[in-house]
Parts: structure tokens; C-alpha cells; sequence
């Protein structure tokens, strides 16, 4: 028998006998049983009461999380047991506890400095939770493309007009036994670039090469016949035509040479506003009459840059404003310069959200006249200097080629 049912049954035995012998008279053993269940229910009170009061105490320390408190033991064996089990279990969590935020913060830390993009969303699919690198990334319009991923879905996207490639993935993991979603975002651009740069100089190497060895021999076998020829104005009028042919073949070949040899950015202290100021009176003559150029460089700042290789992006961003305004008659290419981003603005033809992911990729072009080299010259100029581009037309009909420095 247990030892409280033996305490609770000798007390309730003791309290009937003091009241026997009080009944019959006898004052003092009825006294002394009297004062023997006193001590039957203080050891009752010892090996239950105070257990219990144990017990209790220890679900309160659960209710409110105190894994650090410990419970004490109450001289019962029974009892010092569960006191035992209950404080190793409460060691157990407490240390299971300092793992986790360990653990948690470990993992905080990692998403804040990682360079890859990460969103975590609600259990109703919608973003809550991004790192600095995500809003780098994309941000908002981001945000907008990836609502329309399914779970799984992994896809390469174009951002900030094309002058951006990032690669981004819809996964989940499990919270509480529900499926949580998040996405991974990664640059791809300087890859990208890199790859097509690659392909493109490999094209244009061997092109060069063949096109070249071909047209020297044509043109020295078209020379000889229009010595031979001499006297015969139009088999030498013929002659002409074909080495002016071949001349222009070689200047077409000799275009994509040049920008595969485009030199490194020798980069020093440039004053945007000086800089469009000087470029601006040449600018203005490779516009048509119908054509005005503005200036807006009042707020301009001063960035690192190569003026020699920005020249050639004003004159390619120019060329091909002017290209977009053919056939308008009121057109206009706005020069603009705000600290340290520099914006070309025109209110030409424009072009549309899928053409401007792959205006920056080599031989891709609008116009059927065009070779795809002006905008992937400026992209490759850019990326030398380390800015942020894009050619995009805005909601208010102006197309704009817009650089960070």
C-alpha cells in the first residue's frame, strides 16, 4: 500500500479512537490520540499535499514557458522522483530552446547578408518577409512577376528594360504542418553578358577572318581586270561598283570588329552636367530639323567615368531616338542628368515590354536596317562602369534610356 493511504488510514484510525475514548471519558489518551493524528496528517500533508503543491508549481513554469526555473525536491520519495523527471525534461527544452534561436538567428543572419533574393511568404501565398539583396534585385516590379509563379516554377526574367537578367525560383518548406512558399532570386546578368559577349566575339572573329581573306582577293582580282579594262568606261564603271560592294562588305565586318576591341573604362572624376554641355552642340547636328534636343543638366553631379566611352553612349542613345521619331513631325530627344543618373528621353514610336527584355542582346534589333550593335555597344560601356540600365517606354508614351551610376 502506498505510503499516503497508510498516513490518511492510521490518522482516520487515531481520530476515532481519541473520539472512543473521549466519549468513555478518558481525557488524557483522548488528548494524546488527538495530538498522535496531528502528526499522521502533517506526515499526509508531507507526502501529498506538498507533492502536489510540486506538481502544480511545475505546470505553471510550463504554462509560462520558464525553462530556466527548476523545482525543488520535497523529502517524498515519490514525489522527489517526478520532481527529478521533471526537471531533466525541463533542461531538455530549455537546451532544445537555445538550439532553435541559435539556430533561427544563424538562419536571420544568412538571409540579411546573403546575395541572393529571398521573400518569404504567408500561408496565403503573399509576400511578407525580404532580404536587402530581393529588393536590389527587383523590388516591386519583381514582385508583381512573381505572383503569377506556380509552386515549383523556375524561370530567367529581364528586368529594368533588359539591362538586367535574373534567375528566379518559387519554392515551399513546412511551418506547423502547413506549406509555406518562397523565392529564390539570382543575378544572372554579368553570366549572361559574358556568354553572349563570348558567342558574339566568336562570330565576329571568324567572320572577320573568312570575310576578309575573300573580299582582299576580290578586290585585287577587280583591280587587275579594270587595268586590263581601262579602255572600256563601262566594263570599268562595273568594276568600280563591285570593289565599292566588297569596301562596304569590309566596313560592315570591320563594325562588329569594333565592338568586340571596345577598350577598358579608364575611369576619373566626371561632371555629368560639363560633360552633356560639351556633347550637347554635336548631338544637336545628328538631329534632323523636326527633331529638338533638350538640356536638363542643372541638378546633374559627378560620377567615375570614361568620357570617351560615354560619347559613344550618347551618340548611339541619340541615333536611335532619332531612329524611333522618323516620319514625326514634332519630335523631341531630352537630355536629362539628376546626381548621379543620366536619363535620354524621346517621345518617338517606342517599343513594347517584350522587345525591351532583349534590345540589349547582341543582333537583336527593331528596325530591319539596323545590326543590333548601338544598344549592345551602350550595354557593354555600361557594364564597364558599373551602372544600372534599362530602355523601357513609360505609361506616358516616352521611351527612356535611364543609367545609374
Amino acid at each position: 500500500m502506498s505510503q499516503r493511504y497508510i498516513y490518511l488510514s492510521l490518522c482516520l484510525g487515531t481520530v476515532a479512537a481519541a473520539a472512543v475514548a473521549a466519549f468513555f471519558g478518558h481525557t488524557s489518551l483522548s488528548m494524546w490520540l488527538s495530538l498522535t493524528a496531528i502528526v499522521w496528517l502533517l506526515l499526509l500533508y508531507r507526502s501529498v499535499i506538498k507533492p502536489i503543491g510540486a506538481l502544480r508549481s511545475g505546470m505553471d513554469l510550463l504554462r509560462s514557458q520558464d525553462f530556466a526555473s527548476r523545482l525543488r525536491r520535497v523529502g517524498q520519495r515519490d514525489a522527489d522522483e517526478v520532481v527529478e523527471i521533471f526537471n531533466r525534461m525541463m533542461a531538455t527544452m530549455k537546451a532544445e530552446r537555445l538550439k532553435l534561436e541559435e539556430q533561427q538567428a544563424f538562419l536571420e543572419k544568412l538571409v540579411a547578408v546573403s546575395p541572393m533574393g529571398i521573400a518569404i511568404c504567408d500561408l496565403d501565398g503573399n509576400i511578407t518577409d525580404r532580404n536587402d539583396a530581393f529588393v536590389n534585385l527587383g523590388g516591386a516590379e519583381l514582385e508583381d512577376i512573381l505572383k503569377g509563379f506556380a509552386d515549383g516554377e523556375e524561370r530567367v526574367l529581364r528586368l529594368d528594360g533588359g539591362g538586367k537578367v535574373v534567375k528566379c525560383s518559387r519554392l515551399h518548406f513546412m511551418d506547423r504542418g502547413f506549406r509555406r512558399s518562397f523565392f529564390l532570386v539570382e543575378m544572372l546578368t554579368d553570366e549572361i553578358m559574358r556568354a553572349e559577349k563570348s558567342l558574339f566575339n566568336k562570330i565576329v572573329r571568324t567572320m572577320g577572318h573568312e570575310v576578309n581573306n575573300t573580299l582582299g582577293g576580290i578586290v585585287s582580282l577587280l583591280e587587275t581586270m579594270e587595268d586590263i579594262h581601262a579602255d572600256d568606261e563601262y566594263i570599268v564603271a562595273a568594276l568600280l561598283s563591285g570593289k565599292s560592294s566588297a569596301r562596304a562588305l569590309s566596313d560592315f565586318v570591320k563594325s562588329y570588329s569594333d565592338v568586340v576591341k571596345l577598350p577598358e573604362a579608364q575611369l576619373e572624376d566626371l561632371d555629368l552636367g560639363d560633360f552633356l554641355r560639351r556633347s550637347a552642340p554635336f548631338l544637336a547636328a545628328m538631329c534632323p530639323p523636326e527633331v529638338e534636343l533638350r538640356l536638363d543638366v542643372d541638378d546633374a553631379g559627378t560620377i567615375k567615368g570614361d568620357e570617351m566611352l560615354l560619347q559613344r553612349v550618347l551618340v548611339n542613345a541619340v541615333k536611335n531616338s532619332v531612329e524611333s521619331l522618323s516620319g514625326q513631325k514634332e519630335g523631341f530627344i531630352a537630355l536629362r542628368a539628376v546626381g548621379r543618373t543620366l536619363e535620354v528621353e524621346d517621345n518617338g514610336r517606342g517599343i513594347s515590354a517584350d522587345n525591351a527584355s532583349r534590345v540589349f542582346s547582341p543582333f537583336f534589333s527593331t528596325k530591319n536596317a539596323d545590326r543590333g550593335l548601338g544598344l549592345m555597344l551602350i550595354s557593354d560601356v555600361l557594364r564597364k562602369h558599373g551602372a544600372r540600365y534599362g530602355l523601357s517606354t513609360g505609361v506616358d508614351g516616352l521611351t527612356r534610356l535611364h543609367i545609374e551610376f
